[in-house]
């Protein structure tokens, strides 16, 4: 039985590219853009008909996470993994020039909250699916410990809030038999990491998708980065 995985945030860079690897080994990718009418998902589908459904959902939104579950739940009975990929680098404050209250409440919409209301949106498929996995796309820069330079409040706030959150996640459905990952990708040539980013964007969607292939148990609630190293929190 083939796994059947929803990709938030699929309409460019490390999203598009995991539906793309994961149609390529047969999986049936349900995949999730902000809005819909994207054309590099909409060639993808063409190439993988019958595999690729495209189901709208704006991360930051709660009734279009509701509404996409929804149609989700028209196209698949079950969901096996969740790649919670949808996130945004808001615009850079200091306590000294001024925090931007309505970023940093909108960073937590999409970055911090949004995963965990989708979570709950496809939970009843989620607990048909076989895998029973949750990962989470975070960054080193959520990283308290590792956090050496500064700045980027809104972003590294919002998560190191995911982090504790996927922590949360990994007690909560445990005992399930779900195995909750946070995972960052590394710094990888997309719209948001640029062109000087030294890891190419197929393989870090490869290594993120072989992280999540690989977890077992043990790994609830863990924190991993390229080539599966275990992080500080």
């Amino acid at each position: 039985m083939d796994s059947i995985v929803v990709v938030t945030g699929a309409a460019r860079g490390l999203g598009l590219e995991m539906c793309r690897q994961l149609l390529a080994e047969g999986r049936t990718v349900v995949a999730c853009p902000r809005k819909g009418g994207e054309p590099d998902l909409e060639r993808l589908a063409g190439e993988y008909p019958g595999l690729l459904h495209i189901e709208p959902m704006d991360v930051g939104d709660e009734a279009s996470i509701r509404d996409g579950a929804g149609r989700i739940g028209s196209r698949v009975d079950r969901v096996d993994i969740l790649i919670n990929n949808a996130g945004i680098y808001p615009k850079i404050g200091t306590v000294s020039t001024g925090i931007d209250s309505s970023e940093m409440i909108r960073a937590f919409q999409v970055n911090t909250l949004g995963p965990l209301h989708v979570v709950t949106a496809l939970l009843p498929l989620l607990r048909k699916g076989k895998d029973r996995k949750l990962a989470q796309i975070t960054s080193k820069m959520g990283s308290i410990d590792d956090n050496t330079s500064g700045g980027s409040y809104p972003y590294r706030i919002s998560k190191a809030a995911l982090n504790m959150a996927v922590k949360n996640l990994a007690h909560e459905f445990g005992p399930e038999g779900f195995i909750s990952l946070t995972i960052h990708p590394g710094w990888v040539q997309t719209r948001m990491g640029t062109d000087a980013a030294p890891l190419e964007l197929g393989a870090g969607a490869a290594d993120i998708l072989k992280t999540i292939r690989e977890a077992t148990g043990s790994d609830n609630g863990a924190f991993i980065g390229p080539g599966q190293e275990r992080l500080p929190w």
